[in-house]
């Protein structure tokens, strides 16, 4: 389900360290498959998955800005945490990929780890969507950020 030729990928000692897709507002990294859902899920559970990923994973982007990539799913596997590597796939995407901007979208504000790593970066907060309280009491979160990078 995952677009590849979106993605970026770490590997150490021939081992996958980390990911990250980068696309351009117009394509998605993921497009899902009902019938895998169903498949792993069953049918009721893989059918709802289907319907409720979908709005998240595959709704378009509104008035997404030209000339620039989206930085999407970023990922380390936990034995390769605190060593750089999603800083490197990052830096990677900024400088082999054609945009002149990049967004971050939708980061929790209690991710600290990922906030440091965007903001060492040189991400800045753009916007932030707050989260209903009844729903952030549960979940533990209270804002999502989204971030911004702009190419010197």
């Amino acid at each position: 389900m995952f677009v590849l030729e979106q993605f970026y990928v770490a590997i150490k000692n021939d081992e996958i360290a980390g990911v990250a897709a980068c696309t351009d507002g117009k394509t998605f990294s993921v497009r899902l498959n009902t019938k895998e859902l169903r498949k792993h899920l069953g049918f009721f559970k893989g059918s709802i998955a289907g319907i409720f990923l979908k709005k998240e994973f595959e709704a378009p982007y509104e008035n997404f800005p030209p000339n620039t990539g989206s930085i999407e799913f970023v990922g380390t596997a936990p034995k390769f945490r605190g060593q750089g590597v999603a800083s490197q796939i990052i830096q990677h995407i900024i400088e082999n990929t054609p945009y002149n901007d990049y967004v971050i979208d939708e980061v929790a504000d209690t991710n600290i780890p990922a906030m440091r790593l965007y903001e060492k970066l040189g991400f800045e907060e753009y916007k932030r969507k707050p989260i209903p309280e009844k729903i952030a009491k549960k979940n533990g979160i209270n804002n999502l950020l989204s971030l911004k990078y702009v190419k010197k």
